[in-house]
């Protein structure tokens, strides 16, 4: 796992560690609100990889359990019931039961995150569809003050240079980070702490 850090001046560079997934705990603790975006890295396509997702994604569940949070993926029917996400949580466009009701559920959810301490943790967004999660988080994200990216992707973790400041790009495959993140929760939960470290 890698995360983009400022390390002197202007200059950028790759860290190997656990650095963005405890930045990403710290976060999540005092967030008002998270936004999750799902991508076509948690596309079930093998029944190895959909065993994975679905522990990955009750690993998120666990995450936000509690919490003020939307999820917007990019993923189809198989994939959004794989993630076993509440109706009232999910914006999902390309399920055949999306409506623009749910629509509108989303965009007011986003609308009352303006001014609030807000975490974007994008998983697994490639470009294929740029204009759901991936653009519209780093606009949100430059736009609210109080917000931070996380982008989680194993070969597009890439962030512009606009959002340096205010995101954390983490090369990993995004399911395998939530994984390791689930298997320190089990220990956290043991050690009687918590989260992602």
């Amino acid at each position: 796992m890698r995360r983009r850090e400022k390390t002197d001046g202007n200059k950028e560079t790759d860290m190997e560690g656990e650095a963005g997934a405890k930045q990403l705990r710290e976060r999540l603790l005092n967030a008002q609100k998270i936004l999750v975006g799902i991508g076509t890295e948690w596309d079930p396509k093998t029944p190895e990889r959909k065993a994975k997702i679905t522990t990955a994604a009750e690993t998120l569940r666990r995450l936000l359990s509690g919490r003020d949070y939307y999820v917007i993926t990019s993923l189809e029917e198989e994939g959004v019931l794989a993630l076993g996400i509440e109706k009232e949580h999910m914006a999902a466009p390309f399920c055949v039961s999306f409506t623009e009701e749910d629509w509108k559920n989303y965009t007011a959810w986003l609308a009352g995150t303006l001014n609030r301490n807000l975490v974007l943790l994008e998983l697994g967004e490639d470009f294929k569809n740029p204009s759901l999660i991936r653009w519209p988080f780093e606009k949100t994200a430059m736009l609210n003050q109080k917000a931070v990216l996380f982008r989680v992707h194993k070969s597009l973790s890439q962030i512009p240079d606009t959002l340096k400041e205010k995101a954390v790009s983490i090369a990993a495959d995004s399911v395998e980070f939530l994984l390791a993140c689930g298997i320190t929760e089990e220990k956290d939960e043991q050690e009687g702490t918590n989260g992602c470290d």
